[in-house]
């Protein structure tokens, strides 16, 4: 089981090259997708307000709010931007993507009393069906500077030491199917080199090294959840829903790491470039509940509870390093390439959500929600005991906070919204990985259908380590991530 060094996490030091880590559990843990451009015009805020799809994500009773046979369509477009500072250098970059973040059903069954709408008990009940996009993986990160204080062989080479060089040499079988471990790659391709006893280094003079580093990730993909559910209607007073939740996950990542030697030195190579390949692909299943208090015709209260989503996944990796020698020769060496199968599990979700509103001019809404990552958990546990111990320490419990408003004239709604979205990290230097989100739209609103855009603003920091070291410096690059969303969607009934 062998795993990309650190891609984009950020703070997240470069875990064992043989092992899946806790990057895995975060990165399909997090829920950072507006899919319905109603509620993401309002911030996404609309976990006490219902009659949106985006209620099958946050709190299922909204959905009973739903008072006819509705058809649920949305698409969109994302611009993802990168800027990334590296060694005082700055670059940037950017990807764009179209997708389909909604789609769904509603089946609304009204309960009648003598041919009349019942008013009493349980007065309705709606079976949904949906499908929302809960995490968009698509970006470009590209950086480069030059660095005189470390490099990527020697952690390489630190990963050597221990074995002898009999131990670190490579069997008959790996020089015709391909490399078991990076490091005996490294050695076969003379980048690393011994210096003592089963000590290693890196194969560069330590008194004269200048080296330019460069790293481009490449990353798509996204989570999707498939959900049916159930939600009731008492006396327009009471709204409680749950259902079942199918997550499909699809990630491919291409990491793309190079030094080119920048002295005056012959430290045996001119330039080098690793390659590295990496493709998840799986499902989790969850489920949820919730419920909507409304006390009197302005104000609604409601709470929900997400459970944990078991994800079984699938990796296959792959990694190839090419060297320029200088000399004027080339060697391409390759990675035997493999899949593993594991588990992840992420942490519950709890929300609370209140709103307010101002009869059929508009309203006022906020959610909260609660999280604790440092429950996330790899399976199985005999296998990932140090990685689970990894999460336990390195993540803490966050709360997410959304606002939002919508303002009615006649048949045109303007909303506007704020997102703010903790780090997972116990100690989250320079905010990272926290997310803020501004968000605004406007919708109109017919007797039959309603057709409704957003536009949604991401802001983030994340702090991209490409290795660790035991001992030396590593420096960090910083990125400044920019995406902005278009969603419309459309709401007919049937």
């Amino acid at each position: 089981m062998k795993k990309l060094l650190i891609t984009v996490i950020v703070a997240l030091a470069c875990q064992n090259i043989q092992a899946q880590s806790d990057v895995d559990a975060l990165r399909f843990s997090q829920n950072l997708g507006f899919s319905n451009a109603r509620s993401a015009g309002a911030g996404g805020a609309f976990g006490a307000l219902g009659a949106d799809l985006s209620s099958a994500s946050i709190n299922p009773a909204g959905l009973a709010m739903y008072r006819s046979n509705y058809f649920v369509l949305c698409g969109g477009m994302s611009n993802t931007k990168a800027n990334i500072t590296y060694r005082d250098e700055l670059r940037k970059d950017f990807d764009y993507g179209f997708e389909i973040p909604s789609v769904g059903l509603v089946f609304h069954n009204r309960k009648y009393t003598n041919r009349k709408p019942a008013t009493k008990g349980w007065v309705s009940t709606n079976f949904v069906m949906s499908m929302n996009r809960t995490n968009n993986f698509n970006g470009v990160r590209n950086y480069r500077g030059t660095n005189n204080q470390s490099s990527m062989l020697d952690y390489f080479a630190e990963s050597a030491n221990g074995l002898s060089v009999g131990q670190l040499a490579a069997t008959n079988d790996e020089l015709v199917q391909g490399y078991y471990s990076l490091a005996t790659m490294f050695w076969d391709a003379y980048l690393i080199d011994s210096v003592g006893p089963r000590t290693y280094g890196a194969a560069i003079d330590p008194l004269q090294r200048e080296l330019q580093q460069r790293n481009i990730i490449t990353s798509s993909g996204g989570t999707n959840e498939l959900s049916m559910h159930l939600a009731s209607n008492y006396e327009n007073k009471v709204f409680i829903g749950g259902g079942l939740k199918l997550t499909t996950v699809r990630y491919r990542e291409t990491n793309t790491f190079s030094e080119t030697d920048l002295s005056v030195n012959d430290n045996n190579w001119a330039f080098w470039e690793l390659d590295r390949d990496l493709s998840t692909r799986g499902y989790g299943l969850s489920g949820n509940l919730g419920v909507i208090v409304r006390p009197n015709d302005n104000v609604r209260v409601g709470a929900s509870l997400q459970t944990p989503t078991v994800f079984t996944l699938t990796d296959e990796y792959g990694d190839e390093l090419f060297v320029q020698y200088d000399d004027g020769t080339n060697g391409t060496y390759e990675m035997l390439t493999g899949n593993y199968e594991y588990k992840t599990v992420s942490p519950l979700r709890t929300t609370l959500s209140g709103s307010y509103l101002f009869g059929n001019k508009g309203f006022v809404s906020a959610d909260v929600d609660f999280v604790d990552f440092s429950t996330m958990r790899l399976r199985p546990s005999d296998v990932f005991e140090g990685v689970n111990d990894v999460i336990s320490s390195k993540y803490n419990s966050t709360v997410t906070v959304r606002v939002g408003g919508e303002y009615v004239m006649n048949v045109v709604r303007l909303r506007a919204g704020f997102a703010r979205y903790g780090s997972p990290l116990s100690n989250a230097i320079d905010n990272n990985l926290a997310n803020t989100f501004l968000t605004t739209g406007v919708g109109i609103k017919d007797n039959n259908w309603a057709l409704d855009l957003a536009l949604v603003q991401r802001m983030g920091t994340e702090l991209i380590q490409p290795y660790t070291l035991d001992q030396g410096i590593v420096p960090v690059a910083s990125n400044k991530l920019r995406r902005t969303a278009f969603t419309l969607t459309l709401t007919t009934k049937f």
